[in-house]
C-alpha cells in the first residue's frame, strides 16, 4: 500500500499523467489534482508517498489549517462556509487540513461523491493551494469492513495521496495517514510509512521548520508505539510541531524535547460543549519561519486566540465530567400523566470525579441560549445548532421545581431531589429532559460549565390492548449528540377484525428507509448494531412467555408484504411470516410518514401483557439511533391501573 522512497528529490510536478481513471467517476477534484500537481498511477489514483513542490513565497509561509467538519449530518457546513470567507480575508499562502472532510462511513460511492461535491463546492473560492489530509470518515466504509478500500481509492482520485510531503519555500509539511487499517479500531502506523517518513526527514532542510500533520493523534495511541518508533526520529531531524485532529476538542499537549504537539477542534464538526472545553468552530493559522520557527494561533469568528487557550489538563477535567454517565444518574420513574395528574419526587445521584469542587445546577430543558465565553469577546451559538425539538419536548407538560446549586467536593457524592408535577394529558408525552450543569474552575481560573442532558423515565401502561388508542410516542430515552432531527414515530395496538389476531400499527417519519442487504441470520445476529433500519418487537403474554420479532423496515415490499421474523434469545429463527407486515405509501410531507400494519399470527390481544418496540434508524451510516416506546429495560404494560397519586 505504501511506496518507500530511496530518493526524495523528486519533482512530480514535471511528470506526466500515466493514464486516465479506470471508471467514469466524478470529474471535479481538488485544484492540485486538476492541475496535475500530484503524480497519478495507471488508474488515475494519486500515488502515496510522493513529495511535491509548493508554490514559492517571498518572506515566510503563513498557512491556514482547517479542523474536522464531520457532524453526522450537514448542519455544520454553515461554519465551514464562513471559514472559507474568513480565509479569503486572511489570504494565507496555503491551506491544509487535519482530515474528516466528508461525513463518510457510508456504503455507497454515490453518497460519498455527493459529500465530496459539497466540500469541493465550498472550498472552490479559495485563491490558494488546498492540501488535504485523510481522516477516518474519508476512507472507512460504513460496512465496517477493513478490506473495503473503495473509499480510500476514491479519496485518492478526488483529493490526493493518503500520505505525502509538501516542500514550501520556508519549510516542509509532512502529511501522515493515521487510518491504514481502514477499520477504525486497529489504529497504528506501519513500518513502511515510518521508513518513508525517515527518508523525507533526512532530505528536509532542518534549518527551516518541519511540521507533521495527521488526522488521529497517533502519539496518543498505545499500539502505534509513538514514543519509541516515531518521536526519536522527529527529535533527530529537528521536527518543530506535530498537529492532529479527530477529538473535536482544541488543546495543546505538552511539548516534548522541543517539539510542539497540538490537537485542533472543529470547523463545521460535531460539538456539544462550551468553548472552554476546546469545542468551538475555528481556523488555525501557522507561520513557517522566519528561520527555523513555527507559530500557531486559533481564530474563531472575530477573535484570535492563543494556542494554549485550552490546556490538556483542563480538557481532561472536562472529559471526565461529560464522558462518565455516573456523574449524574436519574433515580426513579415518573407516572404517566396520561393516567392522571403527576406529583412525584425523584432524585439525581451526583458524583464528582475531579480533584477540585464542582457546582451542580439543574433546570428543565429550555430553548437554547448562547454561551458567553468568560474573558473573551465572542459568543458561541452552538446551543442553537444542537437543539433538537424532534427528541426534546420543549413544550413538555412536566414541570420541575429546580433546586438551588449544590457544591460537591472532590471525590464526594450527593443526592439532589427534584419535585416533578404534570397535569393529566390527553395523549402520552415523551420523557421530560433536564439539563444538569457541572461547573469547575480550570487551571486558568475560569469557570467551565459542562452540560449533561438527562431524560427522566416515564412508566407506560395501556388500559386496553385492542382499541387502537392511544398512539404511544416512540422516544429517545437516552440523550445522544447523534440523534436525528426527524420527528418521533408512534405505535398503537388493536385486533384484526377478521382473524382476531393482535395488530400493531407503527408510524415513523424517515427520509430514508435503509436496507441492510444481508441474510436474515446475519440481521438477527447484528440486531443491536444493524446494517439497515430495523424494528425489534418484544411481547410478553399472560403465561410470562416472551417472544421477539424483527422487521426489516428498508425491504422493498413484494405484493405489499414485508417479512416478520420470530427468533429466540440465542438468535435462532423460529418462524417467518412473509405476509405479516403491510404498509401504505409514504406521505408527501418531509420527512415522509411510513405506516406499517403488523399482524402477529395466533396471538389474541387479550393474551398480551406487555410490549417493547425498539426502532433502529441506521440510514446506512456508522451511527445507529435507537428509539423505544418504553424506557430501556422496561416495557409498555397492558391492563387497568390506579390513577396517579402523590408520592
Amino acid at each position: 500500500m505504501f511506496i518507500p522512497l530511496s530518493l526524495v528529490l523528486i519533482l512530480p510536478l514535471l511528470l506526466p499523467r500515466i493514464g486516465p481513471p479506470d471508471d467514469s467517476g466524478p470529474l471535479s477534484k481538488t485544484r492540485v489534482m486538476e492541475t496535475d500537481r500530484f503524480q497519478l498511477d495507471a488508474r488515475g489514483l494519486a500515488e502515496d508517498g510522493q513529495i511535491v513542490i509548493g508554490s514559492p513565497r517571498l518572506d515566510r509561509s503563513v498557512l491556514a489549517i482547517l479542523p474536522d467538519r464531520t457532524t453526522g449530518d450537514d448542519r455544520g457546513l454553515v461554519h465551514l462556509e464562513r471559514a472559507i470567507l474568513d480565509l479569503g480575508l486572511l489570504r494565507p499562502d496555503a491551506v491544509f487540513c487535519v482530515g474528516d472532510l466528508v461525513q463518510g462511513y457510508t456504503r455507497d460511492l454515490e453518497d460519498y461523491d455527493r459529500e465530496v461535491d459539497d466540500f469541493l463546492r465550498i472550498i472552490a473560492d479559495l485563491d490558494t493551494d488546498f492540501w488535504p489530509t485523510a481522516g477516518n470518515h474519508d476512507v472507512i466504509s460504513g460496512a465496517r469492513n477493513a478490506d473495503d478500500d473503495r473509499f480510500a481509492e476514491r479519496y485518492r482520485q478526488r483529493f490526493g495521496p493518503l500520505h505525502y510531503a509538501v516542500q514550501l519555500e520556508h519549510g516542509t509539511m509532512v502529511v501522515l495517514f493515521s487510518d491504514e487499517s481502514l477499520d477504525g479500531g486497529k489504529v497504528n502506523i506501519s513500518d513502511e510509512q515510518i521508513d518513508w517518513l525517515r527518508g523525507v526527514l533526512e532530505h528536509a532542510d532542518s534549518d527551516k521548520p518541519i511540521v507533521l500533520l495527521m488526522h488521529r493523534p497517533l502519539w496518543r495511541t498505545r499500539r502505534a508505539g509513538w514514543e519509541t518508533r516515531v518521536h526519536p526520529l522527529l527529535v533527530e531531524h529537528g521536527v518543530d510541531a506535530v498537529i492532529a485532529g479527530h477529538f473535536h476538542a482544541l488543546q495543546r499537549d505538552e511539548d516534548r524535547d522541543g517539539i510542539e504537539y497540538h490537537l485542533l477542534g472543529v470547523c463545521g464538526g460535531a460539538i456539544d460543549q462550551h468553548p472552554l472545553t476546546g469545542q468551538f468552530n475555528h481556523l488555525t493559522l501557522l507561520d513557517l519561519g522566519p528561520g527555523d520557527t513555527v507559530h500557531l494561533r486559533h481564530l474563531p469568528v472575530g477573535v484570535m486566540l492563543p494556542d494554549d487557550f485550552i490546556l490538556r489538563a483542563d480538557q481532561d477535567l472536562a472529559y471526565r465530567l461529560k464522558s462518565r454517565r455516573n456523574v449524574a444518574t436519574v433515580q426513579g420513574v415518573l407516572p404517566d400523566p396520561f393516567d392522571g395528574p403527576v406529583a412525584k419526587t425523584i432524585s439525581i445521584q451526583v458524583r464528582n470525579p475531579l480533584d477540585r469542587p464542582i457546582s451542580i445546577s439543574i433546570e428543565e430543558a429550555l430553548p437554547a441560549r448562547p454561551w458567553l465565553v468568560e474573558g473573551h469577546e465572542f459568543v458561541s451559538r452552538t446551543p442553537r445548532h444542537i437543539e433538537n425539538p424532534a427528541t426534546t419536548d420543549l413544550q413538555s407538560p412536566f414541570r420541575i421545581d429546580a433546586p438551588a446549586p449544590v457544591q460537591i467536593q472532590a471525590g464526594e457524592r450527593a443526592t439532589i431531589e427534584l419535585d416533578v408535577t404534570a397535569p393529566q394529558t390527553r395523549v402520552p408525552p415523551p420523557p421530560p429532559e433536564i439539563r444538569v450543569t457541572a461547573s469547575f474552575q480550570d487551571n486558568q481560573n475560569r469557570i467551565v460549565p459542562i452540560v449533561l442532558p438527562r431524560r427522566i423515565p416515564v412508566s407506560r401502561r395501556d388500559p386496553v390492548v385492542a382499541d387502537g388508542s392511544p398512539r404511544w410516542p416512540i422516544a429517545g430515552w437516552i440523550y445522544s449528540v447523534y440523534e436525528e432531527r426527524e420527528p418521533l414515530g408512534s405505535v398503537a395496538t388493536s385486533a384484526d377484525p377478521v382473524s382476531g389476531d393482535l395488530m400493531i400499527d407503527l408510524q415513523i417519519q424517515d427520509d430514508r428507509l435503509a436496507e441492510d442487504e444481508v441474510s436474515v441470520e446475519e440481521t438477527i445476529q447484528a440486531r443491536r448494531n444493524p446494517h439497515g433500519d430495523l424494528a425489534v418487537i418484544t411481547l410478553r403474554t399472560e403465561k410470562k412467555v416472551t417472544r421477539s420479532f424483527l422487521i426489516e423496515l428498508g425491504l422493498t415490499p413484494i405484493d405489499g408484504a414485508i417479512p416478520l421474523i420470530e427468533f429466540d434469545a440465542d438468535g435462532k429463527t423460529l418462524n417467518s411470516w412473509p405476509k405479516a407486515v403491510f404498509y401504505g405509501p409514504p406521505s408527501e410531507i418531509t420527512p415522509p410518514v411510513h405506516r406499517f400494519q403488523i399482524r402477529i399470527p395466533g396471538l389474541a390481544p387479550d393474551a398480551l401483557k406487555a410490549m417493547q418496540l425498539e426502532l433502529a434508524d441506521n440510514d446506512r451510516t456508522y451511527h445507529t439511533q435507537w428509539r423505544r416506546v418504553a424506557p430501556p429495560g422496561s416495557m409498555l404494560e397492558f391492563g387497568s391501573s390506579e390513577p396517579n397519586s402523590p408520592p
